[in-house]
């Protein structure tokens, strides 16, 4: 929530229970600041007071820096949308942006909860259909995969044709990206406890270590085969509208 919510919730809780009118609408400088003069700095009581009294004053900033938490934007950016929709539906061209099939909710952002596979299955599991995108610590790399199905299970193999990985060679321009979509379908998905993504013998350790460990359940789309890290991944909900 932004400050000012948690401040005016916390003024609408307080004259709730004085019996007191709440409907911030009526509400005015004198009843949401002023009355708390007693609690607030003096220098900003005198700078509010100015402004609102001084005709033709401008506003004194002083704004302390905010405490909301800075976050990393999302890997998928709006171009990466329509191309991620006709990949679901096997469309050979990309959809328009107008008439994308689905909505993508993010679930899990790594360096908001960590990269344990506790964490990626407390937000991922039972989910249905999900897509999954790792930035490569280093070069521009993205990579990420579709699953159809859901994450929940424990050692167990989940079939389907459905499923998918990608690349992109440069994760800001679309035009660099590869597809495959799954060979061997009884091995599309695995579902582990202790793992994060886990698709044919492409998978997370759990702790930010990726490794494809032989196999050619999925074409070979440039992904790196030995121990990698990425600087961070996030899990989307794929949702029909």
């Amino acid at each position: 929530m932004n400050e000012i919510e948690v401040w005016e919730s916390l003024l609408t809780w307080c004259l709730c229970q004085q019996n007191m009118e709440s409907d911030q609408t009526k509400w005015n400088f004198f009843y949401k600041v002023y009355i708390y003069k007693e609690i607030l700095p003096k220098d900003l009581i005198h700078n509010l007071l100015e402004f609102y009294i001084v005709p033709n004053i401008k506003p004194k900033t002083n704004t302390a820096p905010s405490r909301k938490l800075k976050l990393n934007p999302t890997l998928i950016q709006s171009n990466h949308i329509p191309l991620f929709a006709s990949w679901i539906d096997r469309k050979d061209s990309s959809y328009n942006k107008n008439e994308i099939p689905y909505e993508f909710k993010l679930l899990y952002h790594s360096n908001r909860v960590g990269f344990s596979a506790e964490s990626f299955h407390q937000n991922c599991d039972n989910k249905g259909a999900t897509i999954w995108v790792a930035k490569i610590q280093g070069p521009t790399q993205l990579i990420g995969g579709y699953n159809p199905l859901d994450w929940n299970g424990n050692d167990e193999w989940k079939p389907t044709t459905d499923s998918f990985m990608f690349s992109f060679t440069d994760g800001k321009n679309i035009s660099t990206a590869k597809l495959g979509y799954v060979k061997k379908p009884n091995y599309a998905i695995y579902c582990d406890n202790s793992q994060g993504p886990h698709m044919g013998y492409f998978y997370c350790k759990g702790y930010n270590i990726w490794n494809t460990y032989g196999g050619n359940f999925y074409p070979n789309i440039g992904i790196p085969t030995s121990n990698f890290s990425v600087d961070y991944y996030e899990v989307f909900q794929v949702i029909i509208k």
